[in-house]
């Protein structure tokens, strides 16, 4: 559960529970988000370039997320949908749109748009 990247709210909200329940007392919905956004964009660019090429970090954590190219430089940013200025907002209103909007910026970011 632990390395587990949840698909939807539910799923977020039960990795909290487990979280909790073993000793991670620090965890908290929106850590539990952030990195379930930050894992799953790291897992579409490994899978997309076929290794751990590029990677990501939080320029504002839950509202901008940076993929960085193999040196270190910005490539590209990934934000919420329109109309939503958090990630957990995004999720929270439809997981299938959340995943569809980070799935097209990281196509973006990579040139197979």
């Amino acid at each position: 559960m632990l390395h587990l990247i949840p698909n939807d709210l539910p799923q977020a909200l039960e990795k909290l529970a487990w979280l909790k329940a073993n000793g991670y007392n620090t965890a908290t919905r929106e850590s539990v988000i952030n990195d379930m956004t930050q894992d799953g964009v790291q897992d579409m660019l490994d899978t997309a370039l076929e290794g751990p090429y590029w990677g990501t970090a939080w320029k504002k954590p839950d509202m901008i997320l940076t993929i960085t190219g193999s040196l270190g430089e910005e490539i590209a940013k990934v934000y919420p949908r329109k109309g939503f200025e958090t990630f957990s907002q995004d999720l929270a209103d439809n997981d299938l749109l959340y995943w569809r909007n980070l799935s097209a910026q990281v196509s973006g970011a990579i040139g197979n748009d």
